[in-house]
Order: C-alpha cells, then sequence, then structure tokens
C-alpha cells in the first residue's frame, strides 16, 4: 500500500465514523430518547440537554462529512475506473445528502427559535402516519439510511470496475 492508499483508507474510516455517528445517533434518538421523554414530561430539562448534546455531535458529522466526501469524491473521479454508473449514483448520494445537512439546519433554526422563549411552536404536521414519517428528524434518520445504502452501492461499482480491467 503506498502513502495515498493509506490516506483515503484513513479518510474513508473517517467519514463512514461521522456518517455512523449521526445516523446511528438519529436512530437512538428516535427509537429511544424521544419515546422515552414524552412518556414523562418532568425531565424535559434532561431532554434538552440531550438534543444540545446530540446538535454538537450532527455539527461535528456534517463538517467531517463535507471535508472527507470532497476528498473522497475527487478520489474516485479522478480513477480511470470510475465509470457513467458511479458517477450517476455519487450524484444521488451527494444531493440525498445535501438533503439531509439541509434538514438538519432546519431542526436547529426551529429549535434555536423555540429555545429563545417564543410560545409559537414549529409547524405542525399532525398525527398522522406518513406526517409523522416525513417529519424532519424522522426523514434525516431515513435518508441516512439510504445514504449508507448507496455508499455500499459505490464501493460495489468500484471494485467491479477494478475486476473488469
Amino acid at each position: 500500500m503506498s502513502p495515498g492508499d493509506i490516506f483515503i483508507l484513513g479518510v474513508q474510516w473517517i467519514h463512514t465514523l461521522a456518517g455512523v455517528a449521526w445516523v446511528g445517533g438519529s436512530l437512538f434518538y428516535l427509537l429511544v430518547i424521544r419515546p422515552a421523554y414524552r412518556k414523562s414530561t418532568s425531565q424535559l430539562d434532561t431532554a434538552t440537554s440531550v438534543a444540545t448534546g446530540f446538535r454538537a455531535v450532527v455539527d461535528i458529522a456534517v463538517i467531517v462529512l463535507v471535508i472527507t466526501g470532497v476528498v473522497l469524491a475527487f478520489d474516485r473521479l479522478t480513477s480511470r475506473y470510475t465509470d457513467v454508473s458511479y458517477v450517476s449514483v455519487l450524484g444521488v448520494k451527494a444531493a440525498l445528502s445535501l438533503w439531509m445537512f439541509w434538514l438538519a439546519g432546519v431542526i436547529q433554526k426551529r429549535r434555536r427559535f423555540l429555545v429563545r422563549g417564543s410560545t409559537v411552536p414549529g409547524p405542525n404536521l399532525g398525527t398522522s402516519l406518513p406526517n409523522r414519517v416525513f417529519a424532519s428528524a424522522n426523514l434525516i434518520a431515513i435518508i441516512g439510511i439510504i445514504v449508507f445504502l448507496l455508499s455500499d452501492l459505490l464501493q460495489a461499482l468500484f471494485e467491479d470496475a477494478l475486476k473488469a480491467m
């Protein structure tokens, strides 16, 4: 392995860890923490501190994902083994990632607005199943899972291109 290969391996590892921290944390928040706090409203301060701590993880993860994603995209796009299908899937993955970043920003702005003492809540999506599924926090987790699937697809496409050469 060349030093460049070791560098790219390290960047891939850091990129994956940041994605796992964000998506895994989102799933843990949605499936464990949020239901627990809905049952007990007396722990609102704890819920707020958990949300604030998770926000810091998300902020760091977004920065790391953007930087490492650009490095990895440049590495793959400049490879002679990259074809149109790889570029297409990478484009979809990048678009979904940007959507996740935007949704995370929307959640942060809504939370900041509510923390400042406003009595005006965020948009009320109702309690129907489609509205709950597509609420911002849920949608981030769903898109994150899809992005992980696309990452595996990109790896498979690249490995297949290597075998074909």
